[in-house]
């Protein structure tokens, strides 16, 4: 049995690291341009948690995601929510393969989904508006985002899993007190 204290400690450590992340994607990390791109930690972060906890958690941490970035820089209320959404069901299909000590396919998923991110933004930003560039816009914002991305997504990855980790050990904890 799952009790309230352990969802609110879960919730709370969710609404942390969103935070934390967007102020670092957003504040921080723009003074440590590479290749004149920033990492996205609200892809790494919705990937880790799709593949850790599987869709239904991926699907509500990329739409807090979303949210956040829709409030402090979207032009339409609901739309980066919505590709988020989409991306933590994309990384929550994953589940199924991953294995907490393996580093090889949250870094592989993160990439990708950078990747997937950066093509859905440049067709509803660009290609729509007429800019038919896509191999340009591809290997001068894509992928080297999706590359800066990739290497902090290890970190932000690593951060994650131990603290679920750490959550979960507490729940199991205390279900075993109850019983």
């Amino acid at each position: 049995m799952i009790e309230i204290k352990d969802v609110i400690k879960y919730i709370i450590s969710i609404i942390v690291i969103i935070f934390v992340a967007f102020l670092l994607q957003t504040s921080v990390f723009p003074g440590l341009k590479l290749a004149s791109v920033t990492p996205n930690f609200l892809v790494a972060i919705t990937a880790t948690y799709g593949l850790i906890r599987g869709r239904t958690q991926g699907m509500s941490v990329g739409f807090a995601c979303g949210i956040v970035l829709d409030f402090f820089s979207g032009y339409y209320l609901g739309f980066y929510a919505l590709i988020f959404l989409y991306l933590g069901f994309l990384s929550g299909l994953f589940k199924k393969w991953f294995f907490g000590d393996d580093f090889k396919l949250p870094m592989f998923l993160i990439g990708i989904i950078d990747i997937v991110y950066g093509t859905v933004i440049y067709f509803i930003f660009f290609f729509i508006r007429g800019d038919y560039s896509f191999g340009f816009y591809f290997m001068n914002v894509i992928m080297p985002e999706a590359v800066y991305t990739l290497i902090v997504g290890i970190f932000v990855y690593y951060i994650i899993l131990k603290i679920n980790t750490r959550l979960d050990k507490s729940q199991s904890r205390s279900t075993r007190r109850i019983v």
